[in-house]
C-alpha cells in the first residue's frame, strides 16, 4: 500500500515537473541581459515588471542587452532576435523590445526600440517621444532608469491605445460647455445690442394722448 503512495506521488510530480518546464519553455525570459549591465537584484527587479506589464496588457514587455551586433544593422538585429525567440502575444505578436548594444561603434552604442501588433499602433507615432526619455540616462549608463522609463512610457501609450485616452470624457464636456457659453454669449450680446435705442425719457409726454 506504502509503496502504491509513493509511485502515485512520484507520478504527480514527474507531471508538475513537466508542466512547470512546458510554461518554461513556452514563455521566452523578458529580460536578457548578455552585456551584464544589471547586477542581479535589479535585473530580477525588472524582470518582475516586465512580466506584470506583459500580463496586464496581453503584450510582450522585452529588454534585452547584447555585447555585440556582429556588424549587422541594430535594426535587423533587434527585429530578428524578437521574431526568432517567439516573443509577441497573439494572432498578431503584440509586442515592444528595447535593446541595447554594450559595443562601442564610431564613438557611440546603438539601440533600438521595436513594436509589433498593438505595440505598432500604441508606439509608431510616439517613438521619438519614448527616445527622448531615455537616451539621456543610456548615455550616463544609468541602465536601471532607462529600462523602467522605457517600460513606463510604453505602459501609458499601450494603456491609452487599449483603453483610450484618460478623462476623454471629461474633455469633451468641457470642450461642449465652452461652445455652448460662447453660443449663448453671441446671442445674448445681439439681443442686447438690439435695446440701445431705447432711451431714458425725463418727462411723460411721449406717452399721454
Amino acid at each position: 500500500m506504502k509503496r502504491r503512495i509513493v509511485a502515485i506521488l512520484a507520478v504527480f510530480i514527474m507531471c508538475a515537473l513537466c508542466t512547470v518546464t512546458a510554461f518554461a519553455a513556452g514563455t521566452p525570459a523578458r529580460v536578457v541581459d548578455e552585456a551584464d549591465v544589471l547586477t542581479a537584484g535589479e535585473e530580477q527587479a525588472l524582470k518582475t515588471k516586465l512580466d506584470n506589464l506583459s500580463e496586464k496588457h496581453k503584450v510582450d514587455f522585452v529588454v534585452v542587452t547584447v555585447e555585440s551586433l556582429g556588424g549587422e544593422d541594430c535594426g535587423d538585429f533587434t527585429a530578428d532576435y524578437f521574431v526568432d525567440n517567439g516573443y509577441g502575444q497573439g494572432a498578431d505578436k503584440d509586442g515592444v523590445m528595447l535593446l541595447f548594444s554594450a559595443e562601442v561603434v564610431d564613438g557611440g552604442r546603438d539601440y533600438y526600440i521595436y513594436y509589433s501588433g498593438i505595440g505598432f499602433d500604441a508606439i509608431n507615432n510616439e517613438v521619438e517621444d519614448v527616445k527622448d526619455a531615455i537616451i539621456g540616462y543610456l548615455r550616463n549608463d544609468d541602465f536601471v532608469e532607462a529600462f523602467n522609463t522605457f517600460a513606463d512610457e510604453c505602459d501609458s501609450l499601450i494603456d491609452i491605445e487599449i483603453n483610450g485616452e484618460p478623462f476623454a470624457f471629461f474633455k469633451s464636456l468641457l470642450i461642449s460647455v465652452a461652445i455652448g457659453f460662447g453660443v449663448s454669449f453671441v446671442s445674448v450680446t445681439a439681443m442686447k445690442s438690439k435695446l440701445k435705442s431705447v432711451r431714458m425719457q425725463k418727462g411723460a409726454t411721449n406717452y399721454v394722448k
